[in-house]
């Protein structure tokens, strides 16, 4: 599988535009297409839930004020467009160019994480920018609604970290069909890395194949890696996975989403969850 087709989601955020940077650096690396999708709630539906109570003047002033952040937002994102197009000579088209970098932007009413989920189904690779690490609930709407209704991988990209991967990788590895899933859709990645570190519990926690199976596995693929094992406590795994990603100096981290429950939806699980607000490196999710 390579990456051929890259989309890429443009709130208008400033914190936003590495994620954007990040999809044209991969889209240029890959000779990919790059769809820049930037979507616009309806401002009463964003209001709809505060308006309780107020007068007609009130609601409408309120009404007004959002339009104007939609407008402005996605204004800025058309900026960021057209610039990284200038900076990096990616050519502006409608249609995907055979062979060679290419970009298009598109604005589309609607709900964010409704409109991205969708318009992943037929695309190789979602980028979009981390949950802040205190939590931004639309942010973390969007990235569970990809993980969960796309079928796609989902590459976050923390404020201020684009690049184009390139350079040492890591893989959080326990055995499950979501990791398997995980490095399937890294592939194209991983072979492009210039080393691998799977960071994996001990072996009598796995639940399917072990480290040393993935380690030849991918070695079918020339894909060379070694094992990091990680400590025995599961209590701050999360950390633990961030902590052995800056020790191999990874470029990037590569993880199954994995879930708990139910709760109208699913909820992810507590190591997913801490990579999802608070990982300073990139991380490719695929549930």
């Amino acid at each position: 599988m390579k990456i051929a087709k890259i989309l890429a989601a443009a709130s208008g955020d400033p914190e936003a535009r590495a994620a954007m940077e990040t999809a044209f650096r991969l889209g240029q690396r890959y000779d990919a297409h790059i769809e820049v999708i930037n979507v616009r709630r309806n401002p009463r539906d964003a209001v709809a839930f505060m308006t309780e109570g107020m007068t007609g003047a009130v609601i409408e002033e309120i009404i007004s004020t959002a339009e104007q952040d939609i407008d402005n937002r996605s204004h800025h994102a058309q900026q960021d467009f057209q610039a990284l197009c200038k900076d990096l000579g990616i050519e502006q088209t409608t249609k995907p160019v055979p062979g060679k970098a290419s970009a298009s932007f598109h604005v589309e009413d609607g709900r964010e994480d409704e409109v991205i989920a969708e318009r992943g189904r037929l695309s190789d690779l979602v980028i979009a920018a981390r949950p802040g690490a205190a939590g931004d609930a639309k942010e973390e709407v969007v990235a569970e609604s990809v993980l969960m209704e796309s079928g796609s991988g989902l590459l976050l990209v923390p404020p201020g970290m684009a690049g184009d991967l390139n350079g040492p990788a890591a893989i959080a590895w326990n055995g499950s069909a979501e990791a398997a899933r995980a490095v399937h859709r890294a592939m194209p990645l991983l072979l492009g890395a210039d080393s691998v570190a799977i960071m994996c519990p001990e072996d009598s926690s796995m639940r399917g194949p072990s480290a040393e199976a993935l380690t030849d596995y991918l070695a079918l693929h020339n894909v060379k890696c070694h094992n990091h094992r990680l400590p025995g406590d599961w209590t701050h795994i999360g950390e633990a996975l961030l902590s052995t990603a800056h020790e191999e100096n990874a470029s990037f981290i590569v993880m199954g989403a994995f879930s708990q429950g139910k709760l109208r939806q699913l909820i992810l699980g507590g190591a997913t969850r801490f990579m999802l607000n608070k990982a300073d490196v990139p991380v490719l999710f695929t549930h």
